[in-house]
């Protein structure tokens, strides 16, 4: 029959994001014992304490070679940015919506320090804008239908080289480890070489800490 321990090894090691979080020991050993408990006692045929789960894992980590081709990737810090005193609207999309959405960019170009990005989906758009813009931009969509407003957001946008786009699994780890902690993402937005994470600001300084974590030897 097949043991608690082995199930684990097997799961990390199909899973280099997995292992690698485990060699930088930035995983929240809690939170992967959950995501993976249904797993090991269906493998195991039994009932597994999430506690089993965690030991596995801590004594698997000793012993776990740093083999993941994401390596030379995460070994490489890249800028980190942070931004405070965020807003986030949700509209629904509409006729109108385009015309005012470039109003909003003429307007707020002019100051170089200020942060908007606005994401178009196929039934609803997102600004995202820094709080002093607030007033600005109700006003201007004051005649769209709102969908939802957040307030006592930050940012924290990861700058990588240009070839991060033919690296696999570097946004997916980012966002997992943040998972693991538990904390709550409002949105995400990248571009070519940017990878910004939009949460509350209650969860940013240890966001900060543990994507700093990641990307360090």
């Amino acid at each position: 029959m097949i043991t608690v321990p082995q199930v684990v090894r097997q799961v990390i090691q199909r899973s280099p994001f997995l292992g690698e979080a485990l060699h930088k020991n930035i995983i929240n050993y809690t939170g992967l014992a959950r995501d993976m408990h249904e797993e090991v006692e269906r493998e195991t045929m039994k009932e597994v304490e999430i506690g089993s789960i965690v030991m596995a894992l801590k004594r698997l980590k000793s012993g776990l070679a740093n083999k993941s081709q994401l390596s030379k990737v995460l070994d490489n810090t890249p800028d980190l940015i942070v931004r405070s005193n965020l807003i986030e609207l949700t509209l629904k999309n509409s006729d109108t919506l385009l015309q005012n959405q470039i109003k909003i960019i003429k307007l707020l170009k002019k100051d170089r320090q200020n942060f908007t990005t606005i994401t178009q989906g196929v039934f609803e758009t997102t600004i995202i804008s820094n709080r002093d813009n607030k007033s600005i931009i109700k006003e201007l969509f004051n005649d769209e239908k709102m969908v939802s407003e957040l307030d006592n957001l930050s940012s924290i946008t990861v700058h990588f080289n240009d070839d991060i786009v033919h690296i696999p699994g570097v946004y997916y780890m980012i966002l997992k480890i943040l998972a693991w902690d538990g904390m709550e993402i409002a949105e995400v937005v990248s571009t070519n070489s940017e990878f910004t994470i939009i949460l509350k600001e209650a969860y940013v300084d240890r966001a900060f800490s543990l994507i700093k974590k990641l990307f360090s030897a």
